[in-house]
């Protein structure tokens, strides 16, 4: 109860004080929005979304130099994962914009344009689109150690 009541009765005096403090004061402008501001679509990594607006402003080219993304013809490469049980409806819409190159358990790697992305995410069996992981020279995999000495 007394929290109820202390949110009570603030509520009443703050507007009365601010009333009353500043009559003749302009309210000040809304707070500007972060830079940055559009996260994007969340259902494309933050690369892909960035990549995106890069596209969208004629700087898709520089952009993935940077980044060190692969882009060909404003194609990219990119890695879709689908909900479960959705892999043939993921695959049909890939194929409509771009082309299939692999398939495996919810997972499908295809070449798509950039341009095509977003409208491509918003696909009901798509889950979640990534550029693909590349491998990095001298990590570890324990699962190649595996293989080598047959443990």
């Amino acid at each position: 109860m007394g929290m109820v009541t202390l949110f009570f009765v603030t509520g009443l005096v703050v507007p009365v004080f601010m009333a009353c403090a500043s009559p003749q004061e302009p309210a000040s402008p809304p707070p500007l929005p972060p830079l940055g501001g559009d996260k994007g679509n969340p259902k494309l990594s933050s690369q892909l979304n960035q990549l995106v607006q890069a596209e969208s402003r004629g700087e898709a080219v520089s952009f993935a130099q940077q980044q060190n993304i692969v882009l060909v013809d404003r194609k990219v490469r990119v890695v879709i994962e689908t909900l479960p049980g959705q892999l043939e409806m993921a695959r049909q819409a890939v194929a409509s914009v771009g082309t299939v190159e692999a398939s495996d358990e919810g997972l499908l790697q295809a070449i798509v344009p950039v341009s095509s992305l977003n409208s491509l995410a918003e696909e009901p069996g798509i889950k979640f689109i990534r550029l693909p992981m590349l491998p990095v020279p001298g990590a570890k995999d324990d699962n190649a150690q595996q293989l080598k000495t047959g443990e």
